[in-house]
């Protein structure tokens, strides 16, 4: 009978460390996959462990280091004064570029636009006469039109403006949100194995 038994305890000892040895041999240029297992008890024991317990004790303490705030009203008034520097006190580096491209592109369209609105209403203006009191219809169209797109695209200059205040204004505010750990993508394999214990 104990025969039997060191038999069966040196054939698992040996299944067990013929896997080991399988799974760990890699080809030349392969870099091995890091698989941590877990061994969860079972519920009828008196730990109780879940997987939520177990990520987050194995994150490196860099990962829950918490940040100091950033102040709402700096930010805010930072970027009323200068678009853009809110999120540089906000560490958002890459908003920055993007609400001054769309600030400046908007501004020069507006700018080009303005310009030919002066224009074509001065020609409007000298064509009015007292023999032509209507003016050239011509002229007046592309007053009008010009007009409409300087007034538009103000508009969008006035919503990037704003959008560029509430960004920094929210970005401020949840600079310190933290994400359950549980729903951080992780790159490392988990085997669960439930191992009753009596």
């Amino acid at each position: 009978m104990k025969t039997s038994s060191r038999a069966a305890a040196y054939l698992f000892l040996t299944i067990l460390s013929a896997g080991t040895i399988s799974a760990q041999q890699v080809l030349k240029y392969e870099q091995p996959i890091s698989t941590p297992i877990f061994f969860i008890a079972s519920q009828d024991t008196f730990v109780n462990l879940n997987e939520d317990s177990l990520i987050a004790a194995s994150l490196s303490p860099v990962d829950t280091t918490i940040r100091e705030g950033k102040n709402t009203t700096i930010a805010t008034l930072a970027s009323m004064i200068a678009p853009g520097t809110g999120q540089i006190y906000n560490e958002s580096y890459w908003k920055a570029p993007v609400v001054w491209g769309f600030g400046y592109y908007f501004y020069s369209v507006y700018k080009n636009q303005d310009d030919l609105y002066r224009q074509y209403r001065s020609q409007y203006d000298t064509s009015v006469t007292v023999q032509n009191p209507a003016g050239n219809t011509q002229l007046r169209g592309l007053r009008d039109f010009y007009k409409n797109q300087r007034n538009e695209f103000g508009w969008y200059l006035v919503i990037t403006y704003l959008v560029n205040v509430l960004d920094a204004y929210v970005d401020a505010a949840l600079f310190n949100f933290e994400v359950s750990p549980n729903l951080q993508w992780t790159n490392q394999w988990r085997v669960r194995m439930k191992i009753p214990i009596n």
